[in-house]
């Protein structure tokens, strides 16, 4: 869906690409007044109006989506001192895979070099229906969170198994599941589902408490077939950012480059009505294993109230979703959303893997 991604995979001998083949089945939500699948207004109209409605728009139950579904990653081996573990990092709403390497914009926003010389093996996926992708399903009722929280499950069952499905070769005891923004609500659900897929948890990008007066205020979209060539084929559902200039103002503050934003808005990926209109998962609230949340202190989507600081509100998200854990956070200075993209990413590397990771997986053990 996404021609081109190749184009900024960094080259190191270390990397590959590899795709997996699962099969998956999933309870997705059927929208009682869904938007009409050709008509763009209807479509963008029942968007604003989710985001305007705490609860989101009202159901018609559930229906069972299952089918068998390609997973392409990009994985890299550990450079020196490896460790027995695996962080799959699962990407964000209008990104893909490629923003763990930093669009290819260099070392200093490359999570898989800064994880590799800390000894991880990682695994960045697209998730279904982005990246490079192509299967392009039906944006409404089957691209959904629980279809994907499905197939992420099953991924995270393969690679821990040595059997044929697993396109890595080699299985994994031991695995962190990595998010930004989607990608973390993704993982709180898994973590609430299926708390022994995973041994830790690290959240970017994401508090419990989303502003949607700031998404729906600096948010500009469109029908992604009709902003570039690149999406022509795809439905009317899957919708994209209009401008550059929406892509900076919601993803980035304070210290940045202002290179970036270009390259980000050459490279952005999709996002369909089902993503962003259900995320009804069950919490986390028994999981009891370790957690991080880390937010830049300028995230308009998912720090910014008028009544409590980023600290605050990352502490009551630990307290609210996981009560039986200890949620350590972190909160990147003069940084915004997409805080891999800010000057600050070296430090949100480094907090995640010495401060967090490292004390939960050691050097050449099975830990």
């Amino acid at each position: 869906m996404f021609p081109g991604t190749r184009a900024v995979i960094t080259t190191r001998d270390a990397c590959k690409p590899v795709s997996f083949s699962v099969s998956a089945t999933a309870q997705n939500a059927v929208f009682m007044y869904p938007p009409n699948p050709a008509n763009e207004s209807d479509i963008l109209g029942f968007i604003h109006s989710a985001y305007l409605n705490s609860t989101g728009p009202l159901l018609n139950g559930t229906t069972t989506i299952t089918g068998n579904y390609t997973v392409n990653g990009l994985f890299c081996a550990p450079v020196k001192n490896p460790r027995n573990a695996l962080q799959v990092l699962v990407h964000g709403i209008t990104y893909n895979k490629t923003m763990w390497e930093g669009l290819g914009l260099g070392a200093d926003y490359n999570w898989h070099g800064y994880a590799q010389l800390q000894g991880y093996h990682t695994l960045a996926i697209d998730r279904l229906s982005h990246g490079d992708d192509t299967q392009d399903l039906d944006p409404i009722t089957t691209v959904q969170g629980p279809l994907q929280l499905e197939i992420i499950h099953q991924l995270i069952q393969a690679i821990r198994n040595t059997g044929a499905n697993n396109a890595l070769g080699q299985s994994f005891k031991r695995i962190a599941y990595v998010g930004h923004s989607y990608g973390s609500i993704l993982g709180t659900a898994l973590a609430g589902k299926y708390p022994d897929d995973i041994d830790a948890l690290v959240c970017t990008g994401f508090s419990a408490f989303i502003n949607g007066s700031a998404i729906l205020n600096t948010w500009n979209i469109s029908s992604a077939a009709h902003t570039e060539a690149r999406f022509a084929k795809l439905p009317l559902g899957y919708v994209a950012s209009q401008t550059e200039a929406v892509v900076e103002a919601m993803f980035y503050a304070g210290d940045y480059d202002k290179a970036i934003p270009p390259v980000n808005f050459a490279y952005h990926d999709t996002m369909t009505v089902g993503e962003v209109c259900y995320t009804g998962f069950a919490g986390p609230v028994n999981y009891t294993k370790p957690v991080a949340l880390i937010v830049g202190e300028l995230d308009k989507i998912f720090c910014n109230s008028a009544t409590m600081g980023c600290p605050n509100i990352l502490d009551q998200t630990g307290n609210i979703l996981f009560p039986n854990t200890t949620a350590n956070w972190f909160t990147p200075q003069l940084t915004g959303h997409e805080l891999t993209l800010h000057n600050s990413a070296q430090i949100t590397f480094q907090w995640v893997h010495n401060i967090f990771l490292n004390t939960i997986f050691t050097s050449n053990s099975s830990r």
